[in-house]
């Protein structure tokens, strides 16, 4: 994949991101253990401009003085957006990402177009599920397929402080978002929730509060697949979220694309 690096020079701080493709703008937000580029991007890449910030705080890079919550990490994607895209953009948040892409949409609903939440963080009622396992059984709840994983590069420590960043820095551990929750009514785009037959991070119950509460929103299991969906299942999910992100409102669900 040819991922150019870039820095977002923004008011409250720089942000580093990679941009790959042609087309309208995609806005990829990482999980908890930071970004890692797969196959599933490259294939979006084919039809649409992807955009992939790095948190601050993640793979290296530095943390920004007052970005400290999830809105306010909310704020910074939204100038993020103004400054590198400048119009509203779709937008696909994994896991923490998920978490964050849904305060985005929140507090900034004109920074987004369509909604895709891929197994997202910050809806565990009770505590149920997380990522405070012993390092051998994360690993296999995070992906089911170790062979698909991309080439990292990145050092194991690295990846385990990412996961400390965001648990320290941006929320503190919380599994359930109540003041998020309370707000997902005021979700104006329409979303798509995407979630593996083999989760064991996220529980069944996120998808229940996010179907109960936000206005417009599509519920696809995708086959086959643990935490990590598009490592797992890369073309059954672009598939999915590619038809989403063509259709918008029209979209209709494909059993044949890869659901359960």
């Amino acid at each position: 994949m040819n991922f150019e690096k870039k820095i977002a020079k923004l008011d409250k701080g720089d942000v580093t991101y990679f941009v790959c493709g042609d087309g309208p703008p995609v806005v990829y937000l990482h999980g908890a253990g930071g970004l890692l580029k797969s196959k599933a991007h490259e294939l979006l890449s084919a039809k649409h401009r992807i955009y992939m910030p790095t948190t601050p705080g993640y793979d290296g890079t530095e943390l920004i003085d007052g970005i400290d919550n999830m809105p306010a990490l909310a704020d910074l994607t939204a100038d993020f957006i103004a400054s590198e895209i400048g119009e509203g953009s779709d937008i696909i948040g994994h896991s923490f990402g998920g978490w964050l892409g849904c305060w985005l949409a929140v507090n900034h609903p004109e920074k987004v177009e369509l909604l895709i939440l891929e197994a997202p963080a910050g809806f565990r009622p009770g505590g149920k599920g997380g990522l405070d396992l012993p390092p051998d059984e994360l690993a296999k709840r995070l992906v089911a397929y170790p062979e698909k994983r991309p080439e990292d590069d990145r050092p194991l420590e690295m990846i385990t402080n990412n996961r400390d960043t965001v648990r320290l820095h941006y929320h503190d551990g919380m599994p359930l978002d109540e003041a998020l929750v309370a707000r997902l009514g005021e979700i104006k785009s329409s979303t798509l929730l995407v979630y593996g037959t083999l989760e064991r991070i996220v529980p069944i119950e996120t998808c229940r509060i996010l179907k109960e509460a936000i206005p417009r929103i599509y519920f696809n299991y995708i086959y086959d697949a643990a935490h990590t969906i598009e490592v797992d299942q890369p073309e059954r999910f672009v598939g999915i979220v590619g038809d989403f992100l063509e259709r918008g409102e029209a979209f209709i669900v494909n059993n044949g694309s890869g659901a359960a």
